[in-house]
């Protein structure tokens, strides 16, 4: 008794109660239809068929009756597995399921068919006994009526399983011929709610000429033609939601994807070419997401700019003459402060530094071509150009001396502008965006001397004449040197005090 009671209590908290009360009132609406059209048929037969069978309307209910049960006891056998899977997914085969749950309109479809057939069949045997006429009538009429419930049976079944569909396949979709395709539907659907009335209309002009009947059927003509403007309504409203619907969803999903919405998927509950389309833009999405993944970890390697270029154009090896600014930042004891230090406390120390190194070059409009161990090379103009690289060099190399000031760890910087070699280097299967040039190796000789320089940060006089006015009034001239492996002097050049700066 508990466990039947778990059951129910189950149930109500799912769609089934609705969807069984909504497929059921369907096709007991239909049936009282066809009854009340049948008796209200101006023919002696139908008269005398009354009268002799007081019983009849308690034959009816007692068929509908019959005719439920024996519904439920199908319908239950066959989505049993359905309602087990819902209480343990994990215990049932996922292709199974997807198939069977796509496939309930159809069967529910069928179900109804086989209740109205026995109720048609038995109905025509019982009134042949009285009249042929009569039993041609109920069997026309019945099946005309059949048609139309079964056909707005499946719709509204394919309306109310949606949310099931769209648990069984929220994995996986594989078929589009779980459902009969969209053009067929809609062909079907006007066919059996608007077509099948028409003909009914048709034939009920044809039998009145053939002396069928003694009486007005004006009624009844008008009748049925508010039935057919009635199912043709229901029928051309179910079909429109089953192909509206999904468009609809898509269109916003779409709509959210444009705000900027990563993560959008829509629910897959068709299994025809709607379905193609909502599993198609899934797979989409995911692609997308998973594209945007990699330029994340592409950029995080690369540079975000390197990046973006070589997923729009295709990377080629060599390289094209650059006029840019380079830093060269290096850090000043490296090797004790290891000695001295964890490796654990080493990496967190370097990630802390290189983390305002790259804020710092990033706000400057440059790009962390590589780090080197304790050193980075930023560069500036490449491979995107920027106007004014030289000064937005200068500049970031200033704000590094104020950034880097509180922490353990401090560097040397160089600061060079010239003309290098930008571009591809290395081999076709493995190669790096980086920059080649004296400009380079310049700007690393003069990290060096800066370790030992107040301030620690060093330019020559040839890069500082390319920068703007306001930029130049920031650096002050130094002493001529002759940097290691150069033959030429070299006149140096470092920032003014912090405070001067300031002022000016």
């Amino acid at each position: 008794m508990n466990r039947l009671l778990r059951a129910a209590g189950w149930l109500l908290h799912t769609s089934w109660p609705k969807y069984a009360a909504l497929v059921l009132g369907g096709n007991i609406a239909g049936a009282i239809a066809v009854m009340l059209f049948v008796v209200a048929l101006p023919m002696p037969e139908v008269r005398a068929f009354a009268e002799r069978f007081d019983s009849l309307w308690a034959i009816g209910v007692a068929y509908v009756v019959f005719a439920v049960l024996v519904g439920m006891v199908v319908t239950s056998f066959i989505f049993r597995p359905v309602l087990d899977w819902q209480r343990s997914p994990d215990t049932h085969d996922p292709n199974m399921v997807r198939g069977l749950v796509l496939r309930i309109p159809i069967y529910q479809a069928g179900v109804a068919g086989l209740v109205w057939g026995l109720g048609i069949m038995l109905t025509v045997i019982i009134a042949a006994a009285d009249s042929g006429r009569l039993a041609v009538i109920i069997g026309v009429s019945g099946a005309l009526a059949a048609m139309i419930v079964c056909l707005l049976t499946y719709l509204q079944a394919e309306n109310l399983v949606r949310p099931i569909a769209a648990e069984a396949l929220a994995r996986r979709f594989e078929d589009s011929t779980l459902e009969p395709p969209v053009k067929y539907r809609l062909i079907t659907a006007w066919i059996m709610t608007s077509g099948v009335p028409l003909v009914g209309i048709i034939l009920l002009m044809r039998a009145r000429y053939a002396g069928w009947f003694d009486g007005d059927l004006s009624i009844l003509i008008a009748g049925l033609a508010a039935a057919a403007l009635i199912t043709g309504f229901a029928g051309t409203y179910f079909s429109m939601h089953s192909v509206v619907d999904p468009i609809l969803e898509l269109q916003d999903a779409i709509r959210r994807v444009r705000l900027g919405d990563k993560g959008v998927q829509v629910d897959i509950y068709d299994g025809s070419e709607l379905g193609v389309l909502q599993a198609g833009f899934n797979e989409m999405m995911k692609g997308l997401a998973e594209r945007q993944r990699v330029r994340d970890i592409f950029g995080r390697y690369v540079g975000t700019e390197v990046a973006q270029r070589a997923l729009e154009e295709k990377p080629q090896l060599g390289g094209e003459d650059r006029k840019v600014a380079v830093i060269f930042v290096d850090v000043i004891g490296s090797t004790t402060f290891a000695v001295n230090h964890t490796p654990e406390e080493v990496v967190e120390a370097l990630n802390e530094f290189f983390e305002r190194v790259v804020a710092v070059v990033h706000r400057n409009k440059g790009i962390i071509n590589k780090f080197q161990g304790d050193a980075a090379l930023a560069i500036f103009g490449a491979p995107l150009t920027v106007y004014d690289s030289t000064s937005l060099a200068l500049q970031a190399a200033r704000e590094l001396r104020l950034e880097l000031r509180d922490l353990e760890l401090q560097a040397g910087i160089g600061v060079v502008a010239g003309h290098v070699v930008a571009g591809h280097i290395g081999g076709a299967d493995r190669f790096e965006y980086t920059v080649i040039g004296d400009a380079v190796n310049e700007a690393a000789r003069l990290t060096e001397l800066a370790k030992d320089t107040p301030g620690r940060v060093l330019t020559n006089a040839a890069t500082l004449k390319t920068a703007n006015e306001a930029e130049q009034a920031r650096w002050t001239l130094m002493k001529s040197i002759e940097l290691r492996g150069r033959h030429r002097m070299t006149q140096l050049a470092r920032p003014i005090r912090a405070t001067l700066a300031d002022r000016s």
